[in-house]
């Protein structure tokens, strides 16, 4: 049995929750320890440590909200798909940072006397701080950055304006040096469930080739001087922090292997069942998965992603099933027919991963005997999600206990094959090491060479994307779009690489789901019973569920109007601000507290 190893730590969360930004970044539970004397012993770091684990690991309830982009979406639309996003939308509240200030109280304060020990536990301080800027400067750019205990009288500090994120990220980077440095190979106990050597690695990586490509497609612009920026003696540029990723992950290519595993009972062979049994798993895997957030029925600590996707109806778009390849290799637009095919017909001769990651009609939940029917309780647009589904026991609120993957080695494959290309570097045997690594898991054909000739789908779907490497630029992002999806990536990939207008629905004309050849009865898998009627006006007389008949001309429309895509948000019409929606507002509250040293980010206005 697994025992949750994030605790939660009441009495200090309490002293934590201060209100004010001086508040939660100066004081410490002067109650709960005293600074001479506590953070001497293992017992007491890890216990410090399981709270930081606990507040700043992402959890599996996240992927709801962070998968609402172009690839998949929900019946309810996130603030930046609908540009609800204002500055008084969001505020720096105690529990945005007071992680930071556990962080740094910490590292200032770790006086154990065993060395080894006390390494260990300035590591993990240091992968959280990186992790916490990161994901600061991902959603609002420059930020302050605070590597102290700031003083209740320390003034300056407490007013002081944001850091350029060139800056921020370089100490982001350094952080994690440090933590690589320090951090184990692998910790004695649960070692999936803690931070160690690689998941340092794994996440500089990630970190690095956001910044990388996050300023080379926005060099120029309201976000990113088009000019290299030195800090500390080192001068950042998308090419070096694009080299820091590939260098990174380079130091784990070939040490970790994918998960190959058969033993749920999904399919009979490997290839087409471990990469959707992969997510599956009770107990996280411990080769593929670097780092995992640990569920359990024991102590009660459990996720509702099964029940969040079920109620918000989790559904795939056209747009991304288009990535998925033939069988063969090939692209689907070279299929006869192809922006034409049926639900059944789209899931024929596929990429494996498609039948893994969505409801076709060969699908059989876990636990079942058969092939379930789709319904539309639990998809809008026909193409429902099954990534993470596991059996009906983990259906209701907060009952699911499958471990979250947070780091898994085959993203770091994909960072570093991203990274190369961007820099026009990417070689075969690169290519051999790392997209064919993926590909060869679910028994699709190696891409085996750099390819020289861009997939023009996939230049319409990424218009942006500019490289001495163009069409490898292109595969990269392809496989990573099948790969990741669901995985709380999607979103911030739009955004680094300048393509954020897709995110909105108005972009791709709704959100467009399965092809419909005509209205009335749909036999969609092809086993002759009605699954589905479509109708306008009068409902017909109809043998399919009662959730399967829906009406066209309200909430749903079809692209061609009596035919077409299933669509729905066909009448959201935000228009993506592209000179404002790249970041975040900085909270108005906070301006006004700093008497304005926090600048605003560009185009939004607070009236501060």
């Amino acid at each position: 049995m697994k025992k949750n190893i994030f605790l939660l730590l009441p009495v200090l969360a309490a002293a934590l929750l201060l209100s004010a930004c001086s508040d939660f970044l100066t004081k410490y539970p002067e109650s709960a320890l005293s600074p001479g004397s506590y953070f001497s012993t293992r017992a007491e770091l890890d216990l410090w440590a399981n709270d930081i684990y606990n507040t700043l690991m992402p959890e599996a309830g996240d992927l709801a909200e962070l998968n609402a982009d172009e690839n998949s979406s929900s019946s309810s639309l996130s603030a930046i798909q609908r540009g609800t996003l204002n500055p008084s939308s969001k505020a720096w509240t105690s529990d945005t940072w007071a992680p930071l200030r556990n962080i740094n109280y910490m590292l200032e304060n770790n006086r154990c006397k065993d060395a080894s020990v006390k390494s260990m536990y300035d590591g993990v301080a240091y992968f959280f701080r990186a992790w916490f800027y990161f994901n600061k400067v991902r959603q609002y750019g420059d930020i302050p950055w605070y590597d102290h205990v700031i003083g209740s009288s320390d003034k300056e500090d407490l007013n002081k304006p944001r850091d350029p994120r060139g800056y921020v990220m370089l100490k982001v980077l350094q952080d994690l040096d440090k933590a690589c440095e320090l951090l184990p190979e692998k910790w004695a106990e649960t070692p999936v469930y803690h931070v160690s050597k690689d998941a340092a690695l794994a996440l500089k990586s990630r970190a690095a080739l956001f910044e990388g490509t996050f300023r080379k497609y926005h060099a120029g612009t309201e976000y990113v001087p088009q000019d290299a920026q030195t800090f500390d003696g080192v001068t950042v540029s998308s090419e070096w922090f694009l080299q820091q990723a590939a260098d990174a992950a380079a130091q784990m290519l070939g040490k970790r292997s994918l998960y190959t595993g058969n033993t749920l009972g999904i399919a009979k062979k490997a290839t087409e069942a471990s990469y959707r049994e992969y997510f599956l798993l009770e107990d996280a895997e411990t080769d593929e998965t670097i780092l995992s957030r640990r569920y359990s029925v024991d102590v009660l600590v459990r996720h509702g992603i099964q029940f969040d996707y079920k109620n918000q109806r989790r559904s795939a778009t056209a747009r991304f099933v288009n990535h998925y390849l033939q069988l063969d290799g090939t692209p689907i637009q070279t299929r006869s027919g192809w922006q034409q095919l049926s639900y059944r017909e789209a899931f024929t001769r596929r990429d494996p991963r498609m039948a893994q990651t969505l409801h076709g009609p060969s699908y059989v939940a876990l636990g079942a005997d058969k092939p379930e029917q789709l319904s539309f309780e639990r998809t809008f647009n026909g193409y429902r999600i099954i990534k993470y589904i596991s059996d009906t026991s983990h259906e209701t609120a907060t009952t699911s206990t499958t471990d979250y993957p947070v780091l898994r080695y085959a993203e770091v494959l994909l960072n570093y094959a991203e990274a190369k290309a961007e820099l026009g570097q990417l070689t075969k045997e690169d290519v051999n090491r790392t997209i064919d690594v993926i590909r060869a898991r679910v028994g699709m054909p190696a891409l085996g060479d750099v390819p020289a000739t861009a997939d023009p789908l996939m230049q319409e779907y990424y218009p942006n994307a500019k490289g001495s490497q163009l069409a490898a630029i292109l595969e990269v992002r392809r496989e990573r779009t099948v790969e990741l999806v669901c995985e709380g990536f999607r979103q911030w990939d739009m955004l680094r690489w300048g393509e954020g207008k897709w995110l909105t629905p108005r972009a791709t004309q709704g959100v467009q789901g399965i092809y419909i050849a005509n209205l009335g009865d749909i036999d969609l898998d092809g086993d002759g019973k009605v699954d589905l009627c479509l109708y306008q006006g009068t409902k017909p007389s109809t043998t399919a569920p009662a959730v399967n008949q829906i009406e066209i001309g309200g909430a749903y429309t079809l692209s061609e109007g009596t035919r077409g895509f299933l669509t729905y948000w066909a009448a959201e019409d935000y228009l993506w601000n592209e000179n404002r929606d790249y970041l975040w507002p900085i909270p108005a509250d906070q301006r006004q507290a700093t008497h304005g040293a926090l600048s605003q980010n560009p185009g939004w206005d607070d009236g501060v």
